[in-house]
C-alpha cells in the first residue's frame, strides 16, 4: 500500500515566487516594448475622409494649419496647445509628408474632449493616460469638411506617462489620419 506524502510547505512557495517572478519579467518586457514603440496613436473615423481606408485623397495638399481648442472645461493643461505643433510636424516627417507652407492647406481643427492622468491605481495593471481630440479635416480655400475622427494620445506603459508623451500620441494620431490619405506616406 501507498502512502501519499504531503507536499512541503516550501513547494508551493517557490512555485508562486516564480510565478510572481515571471508576472515582473513579463511587466518589464511590456515597458521596454512601450519604451521602443512609443505612447499610443488611436484613431476612429466619425465621418471618414474617404470610404476607401487608403487612398490619395489628400494629395493636393502640402500645407497644414493646426486649431485646436478646449472643449473640456478649461482642464486641458494650456502646454498641449503650443506643443502639439512641433510635435505634429515631427510625427508628419516620420510618416515622410513635408509640409510646404506656400502650398494648398489643409485646416486641421480639434476640439480635446477629454484629459487624463495617471492614478496611483492604474500603476497597479499598469499605467492608462489619454488625450482625446475630435478633429475636423478641412479645406481651408473653401471651407468644406472633409471628415472627422477622434483621435487618441494613449499611454499604457509606465515609460509613456506624462503631458508630453499624451502629447506625441495625440499629433502621431492626427499625422496617421493624413498619411492614410497621402501618396508615398509611411
Amino acid at each position: 500500500m501507498k502512502t501519499i506524502r504531503p507536499i512541503p510547505f516550501a513547494l508551493p512557495c517557490v512555485l508562486l515566487l516564480a510565478l510572481a517572478a515571471c508576472g515582473g519579467c513579463m511587466r518589464a518586457i511590456s515597458e521596454g516594448v512601450g519604451l521602443a514603440t512609443g505612447p499610443k496613436a488611436v484613431t476612429s473615423a466619425v465621418s471618414p475622409i474617404s470610404p476607401i481606408p487608403r487612398d490619395v485623397s489628400l494629395m493636393r495638399y502640402a500645407n497644414f494649419e493646426l486649431q485646436f481648442t478646449d472643449n473640456f472645461g478649461g482642464r486641458t493643461p494650456p502646454e498641449v496647445f503650443w506643443r502639439l505643433g512641433p510635435e505634429f510636424e515631427r510625427a508628419m516627417a516620420k510618416k515622410n509628408i513635408r509640409i510646404n507652407r506656400n502650398g494648398r492647406t489643409l485646416l486641421v481643427r480639434g476640439e480635446i474632449l477629454h484629459y487624463e492622468t495617471a492614478s496611483h491605481l492604474d500603476h497597479v495593471f499598469g499605467p492608462l493616460e489619454e488625450l482625446i481630440a475630435r478633429v475636423t479635416f478641412i479645406d481651408k480655400p473653401t471651407g468644406k469638411t472633409l471628415g472627422v475622427y477622434n483621435c487618441i494620445g494613449r499611454s499604457t506603459h509606465s515609460v509613456n506617462i506624462g503631458l508630453d508623451k499624451k502629447i506625441e500620441g495625440l499629433a502621431k494620431a492626427v499625422a496617421t489620419v493624413i498619411a492614410n490619405h497621402y501618396p508615398g506616406a509611411k
